[in-house]
């Protein structure tokens, strides 16, 4: 993924963020789900929510919550191999 849409990327370690996440309950067993409490924008557009998650400290999924308003303006995020489910688009490994 181009670091010029998002600070982070699949592979890296928890260690660069941990003072900007906030924990929250896992989706998964054996996983560590974070909500990034920075504000950033992605392609212009502030999401509602984004949430990191770790398995063994490697960020292995990126959840990004946008409003439906915005969801036309984000479209890109597909070419960056993000999958849109609902209102949100996500990249795993």
């Amino acid at each position: 993924m181009n670091s010029d849409i998002l600070p982070f990327q699949l592979g890296m370690q928890y260690e660069n963020w941990e003072f900007d996440l906030e924990p929250i309950d896992s989706r998964i067993k054996g996983y560590d789900s974070y909500i990034y409490i920075k504000e950033i924008t992605v392609l212009g557009i502030k999401p509602r929510k984004i949430e990191l998650v770790f398995y063994w400290e490697i960020l292995v999924t990126i959840i990004l919550d946008f409003n439906d308003s915005d969801l036309l303006k984000v479209e890109k995020l597909s070419k960056q191999k993000f999958v849109r489910i609902n209102n949100c688009y996500i990249k795993s490994f």
